[in-house]
């Protein structure tokens, strides 16, 4: 409701101040202006609305009938009858409004001009990272979208019913208070100087979960490797890794489910390894991680 009042407000004082911010037509009998709420020296983006709209009609006649054209890359796209339009961008392209005034009383003739072309690009609005921070905190991170004034963060966990949870300027938050195990949606929106409405990022799901520690790690025989780990609140399984160097490339070794042990047989003995364990939590077909542990060593037996 906030937004929405604000760029209510923001479309009248455009409605007040702009008339006089365009050169009129000086057709023969009838002048008037077309004015754009965008300013044409900045690129829009796809999923904003534009205004445009008709003013200041006079001479000729008197009586008016006018015309909205939208224009994509030169060529005409589509059109309304009125002295006002709101248009979203759905692509990429540059756009420009041809404005036609008909002076009915003089048989209909046409008088026209077009706005200034603005040019659009696609939205870099994006979330570019959900990751948890703990058992119930997720780290929100999008990208910066050019002019904007403020972003807006929303939150689901049903895809269907949005909160508002964060407005800021910034472009990244923590979202504490949260529920270890339980998917939850986010989309970002934001608002520029002369947007009227809030374009929404891609939704993106992260799930909070609580980063785990080696408890043990041992080489009880030969050529075999023990290790447990701590329960962290939110996984339904682990991730347990494995490099020869505690700065080594670490590979994927075994994927538990149910438990917080790992048992190793035929390692060759006398190595030195080194192991991290990240949890996991599955939802449907999506998995998603949780932090690593620090790296815990043995010298196997």
């Amino acid at each position: 409701m906030k937004r929405t009042l604000a760029a209510l407000m923001a479309a009248l004082m455009l409605m007040t101040f702009l008339p006089l911010a365009s050169p009129p037509a000086r057709a023969a009998g009838v002048t008037f202006d077309v004015h754009c709420s965008f300013d044409p020296a900045e690129p829009a983006y796809v999923g904003e609305t534009i205004q445009w709209w008709i003013s200041n009609v006079s001479g000729g006649s008197g009586f008016y009938e006018c015309y909205l054209e939208v224009w994509k890359n030169g060529e005409f796209f589509e059109g309304v009858s009125s002295y006002a339009m709101y248009y979203m961008f759905a692509s990429p392209g540059k756009y420009k409004v041809k404005a036609r005034v008909k002076d009915l009383g003089d048989g209909g003739r046409e008088y026209s001009q077009f706005s200034d072309e603005i040019t659009v690009k696609a939205s870099p609005n994006r979330i570019t990272k959900v990751e948890p921070l703990g058992p119930t905190s997720l780290r929100i991170t999008w990208n910066k979208v050019p002019g904007t004034r403020e972003y807006y963060l929303l939150r689901s966990t049903d895809m269907r019913n949005w909160e508002d949870i964060k407005t800021t300027t910034g472009t990244a938050f923590s979202n504490t208070y949260l529920k270890a195990g339980t998917r939850y949606f986010y989309k970002v929106s934001y608002e520029r100087d002369g947007v009227f409405n809030f374009p929404e990022s891609p939704v993106v799901s992260g799930v909070p979960m609580a980063k785990t520690r080696i408890t043990s790690i041992t080489s009880p025989s030969a050529r075999r490797i023990r290790m447990t780990w701590a329960k962290a609140a939110g996984a339904s399984g682990y991730q347990v890794a494995m490099a020869t160097s505690p700065t080594g490339n670490y590979k994927t070794v075994r994927i538990v489910t149910g438990g917080t042990t790992a048992i190793f047989s035929g390692v060759r003995s006398g190595s030195a390894l080194f192991f991290k364990v990240r949890p996991y939590r599955r939802v449907y077909s999506t998995t998603y991680w949780g932090q690593y542990s620090a790296y815990r060593s043995v010298r196997v037996k």
